[in-house]
């Protein structure tokens, strides 16, 4: 009677235990699935995209895609991942600073990068022109590499070119950028006349493009 009563007992804890165990895993995989868990933080990085594709997407979906490629002296490399859709990832890009973004106040898909020691506007990042791409047509970008992606007078300018890089990303990793991005998607379909959904891509419709790109290659 005794056995049969701990043998219950025991049967009752392993199932607890594993329906426990399945919940932390999916609550894992969502971390991961949204690339929220990296080093146990939040953390977005630079990101090349095939310039193939982007021409592509350009010509035959959204006109307004940013270019990365601007000759052999000029990169402006994407940064990700703000969040996942299947088998795409979401990027988008900073800007330089212009006269007009002095002015300009803060939004859910508009933020100032600022500089740390002396608090000049040194980019901004235009969330309403993110866009999703294949995982397969994006890399990270590895600083040691960087000449993989443009040329350099010497090594001094590259490492300016670099610290510069690390600079932007450490401040753009301050902004939150992921839950802005997350909402500025749900809200452009919820409320698709919204004065910040009228600014945005058609993420569905470039979603289509993505897939449709990759049946093609």
């Amino acid at each position: 009677m005794v056995n049969r009563g701990y043998e219950a007992y025991q049967n009752r804890f392993n199932r607890g235990y594993e329906a426990y165990q399945n919940r932390f895993n999916r609550w894992v995989d969502l971390l991961k699935s949204t690339h929220l868990l990296c080093g146990g933080k939040m953390r977005l990085e630079w990101k090349y995209v095939d310039e193939s594709f982007l021409d592509w997407l350009r010509n035959n979906y959204e006109k307004r895609i940013p270019f990365s490629d601007y000759g052999d002296e000029r990169f402006k490399p994407f940064f990700g991942t703000l969040f996942e859709v299947e088998d795409l990832i979401y990027v988008t890009q900073i800007t330089s600073p212009k006269p007009r973004h002095q002015n300009m106040k803060r939004a859910l898909d508009f933020y100032k990068v600022y500089h740390p020691d002396n608090n000049g506007l040194i980019a901004v990042v235009n969330l309403n022109f993110m866009f999703p791409v294949h995982k397969d047509l994006v890399e990270s970008v590895i600083y040691k590499n960087i000449e993989k992606y443009r040329s350099f007078i010497d090594e001094e300018e590259k490492g300016k070119y670099i610290d510069f890089l690390r600079l932007e990303l450490k401040e753009v990793n301050k902004l939150k950028l992921i839950d802005a991005s997350q909402k500025i998607y749900k809200l452009k379909y919820e409320k698709p006349n919204d004065k910040v959904s009228l600014r945005c891509f058609d993420f569905k419709n470039l979603e289509i493009g993505c897939k449709k790109y990759i049946s093609i290659l």
